[in-house]
């Protein structure tokens, strides 16, 4: 009895091919979930999202349910749904959902530090570009409630001319995903600058 319950919960839950049945073993251990906890909330998906992808409009929908009077919407949703995609297919599947969460939960910095980087990457081609860069500062600077908390520091532009020319090391002009980690790594008041944002973007 026990395995004819067994196999008709395997049925009812895994599709083959999907995400659940392909990667759940390292789904576990990149997200530190176990495997009944995996199981209930795949099922949670697939009953919200029977075809195991969430679309941008669907994300739209759950992003709004957060937040209905965010007046940045539009840009959080397209900054947020693409670091969620990691395939860069248009949506975002099951172990995709997992593991950002996860990332956003209990990450290590550098697994922060690379979902911060493809959230500050805006146009996708995988390098930060200054404009980029100057946009976390900017971004960092308007996040003070208090006006005067930006006293004392420097112009954004030359705030931002600096930070990126410590993560441009081999001065290409463009910041990588690994100098992006690795200077964030190694400089604790960098990588603190770089993921200081984070929250306020996903989810302020």
């Amino acid at each position: 009895m026990g395995q004819c319950c067994s196999s008709g919960n395997a049925k009812r839950v895994r599709k083959p091919g999907d995400a659940y049945d392909s990667n759940v073993q390292n789904l576990s251990q990149e997200t530190g979930l176990n495997m009944l906890e995996l199981r209930s909330f795949y099922e949670e998906f697939l009953k919200d999202y029977p075809s195991g992808h969430l679309s941008k409009k669907e994300f739209r929908k759950v992003y709004k349910n957060f937040f209905p009077n965010d007046a940045k919407e539009n840009q959080k949703v397209e900054m947020v749904f693409r670091t969620f995609d990691q395939n860069n297919d248009g949506t975002i599947d099951f172990r995709e959902f997992m593991i950002a969460l996860s990332v956003l939960s209990k990450g290590t910095l550098e697994q922060k530090l690379s979902l911060a980087f493809y959230l500050y990457d805006e146009n996708g081609d995988g390098v930060l570009s200054y404009s980029e860069i100057l946009g976390i500062v900017k971004a960092m600077y308007s996040a003070s409630d208090e006006p005067e908390g930006n006293e004392g520091l420097p112009d954004p532009e030359i705030f931002a001319k600096g930070l990126f020319a410590e993560l441009d090391e081999d001065g290409d002009g463009v910041v990588t995903l690994q100098e992006f980690i690795e200077v964030g790594c190694r400089d604790p008041t960098v990588g603190n600058l770089l993921l200081a944002n984070v929250d306020e973007e996903m989810f302020g």
